[in-house]
């Protein structure tokens, strides 16, 4: 798994004090650019965001630092499947997500195949999938 660290800032709670539900989005956004660069060494990354699960299971609030572990658990001919699982605390589990990330060819405007060289590279941060949520 792949270990992305950030701490939340006060504009990104809410009234009631915790962090607002749209920024863990942004959270995650993060987390995935930092993971794909790392796992890809390039900054070049022909993706789009075709789903996000996102499942809050605590409350995370100002100044928390957050640990976010991104891990690869599918590849499709076009698309893999990311987990996210974002810790407060070091160890306590906040919110469990998944997305799919589908390569994209620009010009073409449509899915392409997900290079081979990839498929090797992010095949080292391979990780289960998350248990259902019951």
């Amino acid at each position: 798994m792949h270990t992305t660290t950030l701490r939340v800032r006060f504009g990104e709670t809410d009234v009631a004090g915790h962090v607002n539900n749209a920024v863990y989005l942004s959270y995650l956004e993060e987390a995935r650019i930092q993971f794909l660069q790392d796992a890809l060494n390039t900054t070049e990354v022909p993706l789009i965001l075709a789903s996000a699960h996102l499942d809050f299971l605590r409350q995370v609030f100002f100044p928390d630092v957050m640990t976010i572990e991104t891990g690869v658990y599918r590849f499709g001919n076009s698309s893999f499947d990311l987990v996210h699982q974002l810790y407060r605390a070091e160890s306590e589990l906040a919110l469990s997500s998944t997305v799919t990330l589908v390569y994209f060819d620009y010009e073409q405007q449509k899915p392409a195949r997900l290079p081979e060289e990839w498929r090797d590279k992010l095949s080292r941060y391979w990780t289960d999938p998350p248990e259902p949520r019951r």
